[in-house]
């Protein structure tokens, strides 16, 4: 009985671990979607700001908007390409 408990709940552990991340991923934006908002824009999408577009991780976004901004894109362009990666 103990047997069936373990794996009943290590399934679920798995189950909810997992789900999620199905779920939302069809839903995420991308660096590339960053990018061709910017050059829809009218900005040259050169190596920086495919640098700026592929920030990851916690301060991705922070990360984003201010390398966009050091390179001379407007913050309301800055802000909304950074939302999209």
């Amino acid at each position: 009985m103990r047997m069936k408990r373990a794996l009943a709940a290590a399934g679920v552990t798995v189950a909810a671990m997992v789900v999620p991340l199905t779920v939302a991923a069809p839903a995420q934006a991308s660096a590339a979607d960053c990018r061709n908002y910017l050059a829809s824009q009218g900005y040259i999408v050169g190596p920086k700001v495919k640098e700026a577009c592929a920030q990851t991780g916690i301060t991705g976004y922070q990360g984003c908007v201010q390398r966009l901004l050091n390179i001379g894109v407007r913050s309301e362009h800055a802000l909304i390409a950074c939302s999209k990666r």
